[in-house]
């Protein structure tokens, strides 16, 4: 009988905190000779940043990136943990795991995309300062890195 692993949201938070700590930094320099920063622009394209501008690109490459790194991290703590489940959770980066983070940042890209357009179609134009507007960054960061870690957990798991 194989053993049950349960994939926890609580267990990808201190990662997520550590990520969310540093995409508000990043963001800080970005923002940081703006007085006030946008939340977003009624405009399809812009050359001037805002919040939403800087977050749905964030979701885009850290779905990407952090879908590789948790795939092989965590296949590998579970294959030492539990070895007789090494051959169900290890998988080749091209095209598994490649295709498992694709689809994690599509998923969290399109829900940006969304929730962008409706945050500018409800609320319009809104201002933030740019210590503010660094933290909401680094608080989408954090959204996306827990998701993306629970969704490749579950996964590779899955044995897909």
């Amino acid at each position: 009988m194989s053993p049950t692993i349960e994939v926890k949201l609580k267990d990808s938070l201190i990662s997520a905190l550590i990520n969310g700590v540093i995409n508000a930094v990043i963001a800080s320099y970005t923002f940081g000779s703006k007085a006030l920063v946008p939340m977003s622009l009624d405009m399809i394209s812009t050359k001037e940043l805002s919040v939403w501008g800087q977050a749905v690109p964030l979701t885009f490459g850290l779905g990407i990136i952090l879908s590789l790194i948790t795939a092989k991290v965590f296949a590998g703590k579970v294959s030492k943990a539990h070895p007789e489940l090494k051959e169900t959770v290890t998988k080749p980066i091209f095209p598994t795991l490649l295709v498992i983070a694709i689809n994690n940042a599509a998923f969290l890209f399109g829900w940006f995309v969304v929730l962008a357009i409706l945050w500018t179609r409800v609320f319009g134009e809104v201002y933030v300062s740019s210590w503010l507007a660094s933290a909401l960054v680094g608080v989408f960061a954090v959204i996306v890195t827990v998701l993306v870690e629970t969704r490749t957990k579950k996964a590779v798991l899955k044995g897909e």
